[in-house]
């Protein structure tokens, strides 16, 4: 009898210690793959608010308006305010005078904001009140300051890593939507869908961003300043493989 019990308590003790390591690994599991990553990320506006519609659909504007190929054939990113200028007509002068004589701090950007300086705002391009105050936010901030506007880039690739544009110019979306289930871990497959657009911007960057009112947050990471939405590694090789291109890892990495 008491032997019997003796084997009762030992198997009991060995039950008593699987079990919570198993509790442990799972929960281990779960806060290293669903909640820790999400703790190294911040949502970050950009400087203002930025509508792709007005540009686009009621500027008629399109992607190589802003972002375009120089004649080296590098890419220009993002547009600069020299660009900006050319139908935000504010004269940088002649609204800097305007602030001074109104005795208004040309660092007091809200002031100036309120004070509603003729100079600026009978240059006023947009309609509606929320889309005066962003368009005024720029020309205030950064026109008629000489500053460049320090956008957040979502597909910022790390210093190591050379990616051009020119390069993948070509890219079809209607010659790889036969690839579509092969690249379903790669590209969203919401791309494919519908008639193939002229522009292949939708593989690598944010879906339909030309329809876009107010940019989305960036999701910086905490540690690296890097956005969530940087193309990973794996995925470009896994469309190079695809398309028979160059995997070496001085393709990408001079």
């Amino acid at each position: 009898m008491g032997q019997k019990v003796m084997e009762e308590r030992k198997a009991s003790k060995r039950c008593g210690g699987v079990l919570p390591f198993i509790i442990g690994f799972l929960a281990t599991c779960v806060l290293g793959w669903a909640v820790l990553p999400g703790l190294f990320y911040v949502e970050v506006e950009q400087p203002f608010k930025f509508s792709h519609t007005i540009h686009v659909e009621g500027q008629g504007m399109d992607c190589e308006s802003c972002h375009f190929f120089r004649d080296d054939g590098s890419y220009a990113g993002f547009p600069t305010n020299e660009g900006c200028a050319e139908c935000h007509a504010v004269d940088p002068e002649e609204a800097m005078e305007a602030i001074a004589e109104a005795g208004i701090d040309a660092n007091d950007y809200d002031a100036i904001m309120k004070a509603e300086i003729g100079a600026i705002e009978d240059n006023l391009a947009s309609e509606s009140d929320e889309n005066k105050q962003a368009e005024r936010e720029y020309i205030v901030k950064y026109l008629i300051q000489g500053k460049e506007v320090p956008w957040l880039n979502y597909q910022y690739q790390p210093d190591n890593v050379y990616f051009s544009h020119k390069a993948h110019e070509g890219l079809d979306i209607a010659e790889l939507a036969e690839m579509k289930k092969e690249l379903s871990s790669v590209v969203d497959s919401a791309v494919f869908e519908g008639e193939a657009p002229e522009q292949n911007c939708n593989l690598c960057h944010l879906k339909d961003i030309d329809k876009n009112d107010t940019p989305p947050a960036f999701q910086q990471n905490i540690l690296s300043g890097y956005s969530k939405m940087t193309m990973k590694m794996w995925k470009c090789e896994r469309c190079h493989a695809l398309k028979g291109q160059p995997n070496a890892c001085y393709t990408c990495h001079k």
